[in-house]
């Protein structure tokens, strides 16, 4: 059966975009705004600026990016349509979008999320997930896991999680939903009856009518809508599909993976770059989250850190990739490394997206060959170094002294002596941290608050623990932030508001807090959660500089023994771990050592509880 045939490809659209009027379902973000002004004689805002607060979802081979608000509400083409899903329970239509019992979470941490709506005796709960084989798709999802049969109404509706969009025609062919002559919604099966909006009405107001048995809508205004209704008993789960990408006239034939599926998936590629077995709680799920969405910051050969915000700069692209780096993520770095290099034009520079990003791609580079030595890489990028060090003498750009530096270290490694020599001499002097900016109580800049945390730890430890603690308690309950968020409601107010760069910057924070191999040393534990005393704590494969880096925690009493190996590291490497014990220095690559007693240093209250077993993960080798 040909579910997609062929339709014009119609230009894109440079129409005007309206949200619906007020009496249709409104998305989740505008109800938020009505909350804020009840009393207040203000105009219904056009654009999204109280609730910029969504998750992203998308492939690691792919460029797509696709935003989900909190509600489950799905920006299926952003700027036109987007995808809502309505139930019926008893004789009452539920729109998430405007209910209270409705909340959010990840499938082990991967960006795979379940929007869950409480009614009918239980959970009704909804999936959305990236998948691709041959080809590439947003899979949909509702299941039945309550105690009543309910309906479900997959609603086509002319706006998204920013502000208005438009939809000038809707037609059903058996199960495939074209939108705007293109295919948008494949359902898992024909639908039950389809409900069409005309002439500004809404179809959300005329679920129960008759109907006329309508298979298409079209609206020169823009505001065609419309939902596909049918059964759902109780365990049974109804599956929809969003193109993404394909090309018209193709058929969906390729077996669609389960969420459980997907997410294990995306556990199994970080656990591949490296493992950590660590105290369960708020920081070990948000980093365990951040290190898995980070990834969703490559789009292809671009860095996309921040979807729907503003322009980011450069600073943001050098941190996205070292956060990378230290992930553990060679392969995602090094395919963006090689397409930059490629790209550089005659003069040494480096654009990407109208942006300079030759220091960056430098910053990048030279933590990644620091991480993870790789003399055919360094080569092939040693010219790439050599010029871009010319074009950042000569363009200078906030980031150009990390960016010479960089260079320099390049061109050191390969052997050349004496560009390097030569290029150590113009690197300017480095510029003291600057502090972190104060809240005035309204608002929180996230993206700061991250940055700041990152450069604390080389200050105090302690006090960038704390940080770290206060930025895991602001993300939300899909494990992300947006740029700035209002305190009370933890809504985004500006910017992204799925802002991967505050990822990168907390991933790059915890894994600090773990190995700081940026002096003369190697430091283990920084600083020690207090809820972490007693419990066992093993870190697998972490790149550092000075080889992959492995070491745990297991607890004698109120005494932590301390574990370590480093792969190929030199004798004279000298160990310390001062947020379990300042006077410990050890050294070698190997070594294992019963460490003072802890309540000794912290003077805690409370007695550390006796011989916690470390969870058993085997050895380091």
């Amino acid at each position: 059966m040909k579910l997609f045939r062929r339709r014009s490809d119609p230009s894109p659209s440079t129409k005007a975009r309206f949200l619906p009027s007020t009496g249709w379902v409104q998305p989740w973000w505008l109800y938020r705004w009505k909350e804020q002004n009840k009393t207040a004689a203000a105009d219904t805002p056009r654009t999204n600026n109280v609730a910029r607060s969504w998750t992203l979802l998308g492939n690691l081979e792919s460029s797509q990016r696709i935003a989900l608000d909190r509600r489950g509400l799905i920006a299926a083409h952003p700027g036109s349509w987007s995808l809502d899903w309505w139930m019926r329970v008893d004789d009452e239509w539920i729109f998430p979008s405007e209910h209270g019992a409705v909340r959010q979470r990840l499938i082990d941490g991967a960006p795979v999320v379940e929007t869950v709506l409480r009614a009918a005796g239980g959970d009704l709960v909804h999936r959305a997930y990236a998948a691709r084989s041959d080809k590439e798709y947003l899979i949909v999802e509702v299941e039945n896991q309550a105690t009543r049969p309910v309906a479900l109404a997959w609603a086509i509706r002319p706006y998204d999680h920013l502000g208005g969009g438009r939809i000038e025609n809707i037609e059903l062919n058996e199960r495939a939903l074209y939108v705007n002559g293109r295919v948008g919604l494949v359902c898992g099966r024909s639908p039950g009856q389809m409900v069409v909006g005309r002439s500004g009405s809404d179809p959300a107001r005329l679920l129960d009518s008759a109907g006329d048995d309508s298979k298409s809508v079209t609206c020169e205004q823009g505001m065609a809508s419309a939902a596909l209704i049918m059964p759902l008993v109780h365990g049974a789960t109804v599956r929809c599909v969003i193109p993404l990408g394909l090309s018209q006239g193709a058929d969906l034939t390729s077996k669609l993976p389960a969420a459980a599926q997907v997410a294990r998936g995306w556990g199994q590629h970080a656990v591949s770059a490296s493992r950590f077995v660590l105290p369960p709680g708020q920081l070990n799920d948000v980093f365990d989250a951040s290190r898995q969405s980070l990834l969703l910051a490559v789009a292809g050969e671009e860095i996309v850190p921040a979807p729907g915000g503003p322009p980011h700069d450069a600073s943001d692209e050098a941190a996205v990739l070292q956060g990378l780096a230290e992930c553990g993520y060679e392969g995602a770095v090094r395919d963006v490394l090689i397409s930059r290099a490629r790209r550089q034009d005659r003069m040494g520079g480096v654009n990407a997206s109208g942006l300079d990003v030759t220091s960056a791609t430098l910053i990048g580079a030279g933590r990644a060959l620091e991480l993870v030595p790789d003399e055919s890489l360094s080569l092939a990028l040693s010219e790439f170094a050599a010029d871009g060090a010319r074009w950042i003498l000569a363009n200078p750009d906030p980031n150009a002294r990390e960016g010479l530096l960089a260079a320099h270290q390049i061109l050191k490694t390969v052997g050349a002596e004496k560009a390097s020599r030569e290029l150590q001499e113009l690197i300017p002097s480095g510029a003291q941290h600057a502090e972190e900016k104060s809240s005035d109580g309204e608002t929180i800049n996230v993206l700061e608050m991250a940055q700041s945390t990152y450069d604390q730890f080389s200050i105090d430890p302690q006090i960038a623990l704390t940080r770290l603690d206060r930025l895991a308690s602001l993300a939300s309950s899909t494990m992300n932030w947006p740029t700035e968020l209002d305190p009370l409601t933890k809504s985004g107010i500006a910017g992204a508001g799925n802002d991967l760069r505050v990822n990168a910057w907390f991933v790059r924070s915890f894994i600090r807090l773990l190995m700081d191999d940026t002096g003369d040393e190697l430091r283990f534990a920084l600083a020690w959660p207090r809820e972490w005393l007693g419990i066992g704590v093993e870190v697998h494969g972490l790149p550092s500089r000075y080889g992959p880096v492995s070491w745990a925690v297991r607890w004698h009493g109120n005494r932590p023994a301390l574990l370590w190996e480093v792969e190929n590291g030199h004798k004279e490497l000298k160990v310390r771990a001062p947020g379990l014990d300042q006077e410990f220095v050890g050294q070698g690559p190997v070594g294992e050592q019963l460490l003072s007693a802890i309540d000794d240093q912290l003077g805690l209250q409370d007695p550390v509880v006796p011989d916690v077993d470390a969870p058993s993960s085997g050895s380091f080798s």
